[in-house]
């Protein structure tokens, strides 16, 4: 075929991504109804009608993409108690930062739509993610782990196991076990599948839900693994005893360096639990035994082994260990498999 001058059957065109995969009989589509609630809401000036031709062609796109002929809808509801997560931060208020802030205008009604026309779940014990989470967990205990596609652009949920759409490449994504997570430079964020991104979140918190995570690395860790070069210039003149002309150290200059190494050790910043720092402490860990290792590691250097004293964003104060700490945070970001805020503590068990 030729259009302008141009001959279609030369072009070697990759539509691959546009293909539009076969029905699976028996798969349903475990969607995230909070996000495509937000998603189709529109503006200040979007009619109920726009809003509700939205909501369906966005959930009958999706369906197609992962090729489900039936969908369930998750919903938070509003005054939802958020699995007792508001209760159990201490650290910092759990979602302070969505106080007040502005959503569209008919949001409330796009939720109300799902829960009434398109009989979406609406959770009122714990979050729609924690929903997502068990839905998927139900397919994979019965043995029927293709059945099931997560759709979710929350990256919380990447933890749960199972087929996910990828809101990334629109693709379908198997999360199996521990998975791997990775620095992404260009946006100056962390990003994985699996268990993983579970252990690098106790870390580096979630600020889209204001947990803080872990504030920073002892110095004692921030030293085992970001020396500094001057650091690592004195330790060699010790090792080698050799300045770096290649001459041999005198008494004085090997006495210099010890006092050197004393004061870099003492000025030494702590590391900040940031995205890149993160991956670069879990990179050695293969499975959730050793990330379970490696962040209570992290977590008793930075509290101490003693318990201590503790003064939450509420003003009461009370004594704590590094541990409480922990679960605190680890209690915030788990999605929970069921219905149950133990779950995550049934889960670190199998870790140890």
């Amino acid at each position: 075929m030729n259009i302008g001058g141009v001959n279609l059957d030369d072009l070697e065109l990759d539509n691959s991504d546009f293909i539009v995969p076969d029905v699976v009989p028996g798969r349903i589509l475990n969607c995230d109804a909070d996000i495509v609630a937000y998603n189709c809401a529109g503006n200040d000036d979007t009619a109920r009608e726009e809003v509700v031709y939205n909501i369906e062609a966005e959930i009958k796109n999706k369906m197609q993409q992962v090729g489900a002929d039936h969908y369930i809808l998750h919903l938070t509801g509003t005054g939802s108690d958020k699995g007792k997560r508001h209760d159990v931060a201490c650290v910092r208020q759990y979602q302070a930062s969505r106080v007040g802030k502005p959503k569209p205008r008919q949001l409330e009604f796009a939720r109300k739509y799902m829960a009434t026309n398109l009989k979406a779940v609406v959770h009122m014990d714990q979050e729609a993610d924690d929903g997502l989470a068990q839905t998927q967990q139900e397919y994979l205990d019965r043995g029927e782990r293709n059945l099931c596609v997560l759709d979710s652009t929350d990256k919380d949920l990447r933890m749960v196991q199972g087929l996910h759409l990828c809101p990334d490449t629109g693709k379908i994504v198997d999360v199996q076990g521990y998975g791997g997570c990775w620095y992404d430079a260009e946006k100056s964020k962390t990003t994985g599948w699996g268990t993983s991104f579970f252990w690098h979140q106790l870390l580096m918190g979630d600020t889209a839900d204001d947990i803080p995570g872990l504030p920073c690395f002892s110095r004692k860790l921030s030293i085992r693994h970001w020396p500094t070069a001057p650091l690592l210039e004195q330790e060699r003149r010790l090792r080698e005893l050799t300045m770096p002309s290649g001459k041999q150290c005198t008494p004085k200059q090997l006495d210099t360096a010890r006092n050197k190494i004393d004061q870099i050790m003492a000025e030494f910043k702590m590391k900040p639990c940031g995205a890149a720092s993160v991956v670069d402490y879990l990179s050695d860990c293969m499975n959730d035994h050793d990330a379970f290792c490696a962040v209570d590691i992290a977590y008793r250097e930075y509290y101490g082994n003693e318990p201590f004293e503790f003064t939450d964003w509420r003003g009461k104060t009370y004594t704590r260990t590094y541990y409480q700490m922990l679960l605190e945070q680890a209690y915030l970001l788990w999605m929970r498999r069921v219905n149950d805020g133990r779950d995550v503590f049934n889960f670190l068990e199998t870790c140890k």
